[in-house]
């Protein structure tokens, strides 16, 4: 079989890139932004547990509930399946490309033929497009855009386990009676739910407290951490450059504002797109501060990082519940 004749989209974030490349093959036009303010896309986690060398600090809702969200915002039928037998997944993922559907792969990429990492993330979304001979078609985020591995790399990747691992998840759309009309109510509503659940998260690592918990616990990273230069290092890098779109993921959420404001005309939204671009520039300023800092800074470099951080908790908090009473 030939790759599916779409126009591949790489985008930003894994799991919104994976989803509009499925929606484009359904004739389904939305931007990435659109797709992960729908999402309900933006959250913050705080994580650190004795297993982990590094804190992790998430600006976006876990994986796999960005798709489901969206599916039940605009009312499309997301069909997921997940199988302990890698023939299976492979079979099924064929069926499904015989049958011209773009499939959605949740994975480890690590294991990829095209991986450049140097550490295992088993919850990476790649959109399947086709395969040819031994090897499978993906679509991948910005930076690598299209490219192909064989399918004993896939399978692997398919397998992985791990924190937010799946086994062998596929994931594909139909987007029934979908209508483009339900898009400001849909915008609308997820703003809401996003800013109720920003408000009150379910444990203080989430949501604004986890934010107001970060900053509390950066500044001592230098003492309880065993590489503390190693760990700013790969925190910073991560928040800026791990499938982010920049700034945790605030630069998106402002985009997707700024399209919520033209589909609602509801005036908070364009204000608040503002706010959440310079917002998303501290949390770049925070990344830098925690990925430039050397042995003679580290020390000053987290308590700059920790001032900015105290002060996005209450900047965040603000934010949203502005948002929370412009979408009731």
């Amino acid at each position: 079989m030939a790759v599916i004749d779409i126009s591949p989209y790489s985008g930003e974030h894994c799991e919104s890139t994976a989803l509009l490349n499925m929606l484009r093959n359904h004739d389904v036009e939305l931007s990435e932004p659109l797709i992960f303010g729908l999402g309900q896309g933006l959250s913050f986690l705080y994580w650190h547990s004795k297993q982990m060398p590094n804190p992790f600090l998430a600006g976006r809702v876990k994986p796999d509930h960005l798709m489901r969200n969206v599916s039940d915002a605009l009312g499309l039928e997301l069909l997921a399946g997940e199988t302990t037998s890698p023939a299976k997944a492979e079979a099924t993922l064929i069926a499904a490309l015989d049958e011209g559907d773009v499939v959605g792969l949740k994975l480890d990429r690590y294991h990829l033929d095209y991986a450049r990492e140097n550490h295992h993330f088993a919850a990476h979304y790649v959109a399947c497009i086709g395969y040819e001979d031994d090897r499978f078609v993906v679509v991948e985020t910005r930076s690598l855009g299209v490219q192909s591995t064989s399918r004993e790399s896939l399978a692997r990747a398919r397998s992985a386990r791990g924190p937010m691992s799946s086994r062998n998840l596929s994931v594909r759309v139909r987007p029934r009676g979908y209508d483009e009309s339900v898009l400001a109510k849909a915008c609308q509503s997820s703003i809401l739910a996003t800013a109720q659940e920003f408000l009150s998260p379910p444990i203080t690592n989430m949501g604004f407290k986890g934010i107001a918990k970060a900053g509390s616990l950066m500044r001592g990273w230098h003492d309880r951490l065993d590489r503390p230069l190693e760990a700013m290092g790969a925190v910073g890098t991560s928040m800026e450059e791990g499938g982010t779109g920049g700034g945790l993921f605030r630069t998106l959420w402002a985009q997707f504002l700024e399209e919520a404001y033209e589909l609602t005309g509801i005036e908070v939204y364009d204000e608040l797109a503002v706010e959440y671009r310079r917002i998303s520039k501290c949390w770049t300023d925070v990344a830098n501060l925690l990925r430039d800092a050397d042995d003679a800074a580290a020390r000053r470099s987290l308590d700059e990082a920790a001032s900015i951080v105290d002060a996005l908790a209450a900047e965040e908090r603000t934010a949203m519940v502005r948002l929370e009473e412009a979408s009731r």
